[in-house]
């Protein structure tokens, strides 16, 4: 064989053994970028769920400090809970309907809250919650009735009338 053909014989083993290295530390490039791809996707994902939980606490702390109120004033929480209605000359007529507002607020709230986290597990739950607590409160029926753009996500779940 000539030099020339050992010479490019040579030329060629070099450019494949450099052309192989360079397929190997690509191979190894890609590996680690889809491993960093795959740990930010679960951190991102670990960050949603973080951010949901904080969100439908944020709404079940607002409902506790209701709850909290009734505890402290019992005579409300018939009007949410127990069916009362309230006439206008009913002596807690003010105060019911300015809790009424806020557990109206809240109620939205944990529906918005939940529509933004679809992957929430409460999401049902808290829907049972609200059409069995608008089942059983005229006051917040009548509020929200009055003021559907106020709660837009309650109409909906307030029960039909025969």
């Amino acid at each position: 064989m000539s030099d020339e053909a050992l010479v490019a014989l040579f030329g060629v083993l070099v450019t494949l053994v450099l052309t192989s290295g360079s397929i190997f530390y690509l191979a190894k490039q890609t590996k680690a970028a889809v491993e960093q791809a795959k740990a930010a996707h679960q951190q991102v994902e670990s960050g949603i769920r973080m951010a949901a939980v904080a969100a439908n606490d944020t709404v079940l702390g607002a409902l506790r400090e209701i709850h909290l109120l009734m505890i402290e004033r019992p005579a409300l929480r018939p009007y949410f809970y127990g069916g009362k209605s309230c006439p206008e000359n009913d002596p807690l007529c003010a105060e019911v309907v300015t809790v009424g507002e806020l557990l109206a607020d809240i109620m939205n709230q944990g529906i918005v809250t939940h529509e933004a986290n679809p992957q929430s597990t409460s999401a049902d739950p808290w829907d049972d919650y609200c059409r069995t607590t608008l089942a059983s409160s005229p006051v917040l029926r009548e509020l929200i009735a009055a003021h559907p753009k106020w709660w837009p996500d309650l109409p909906a779940r307030c029960p039909t009338q025969p």
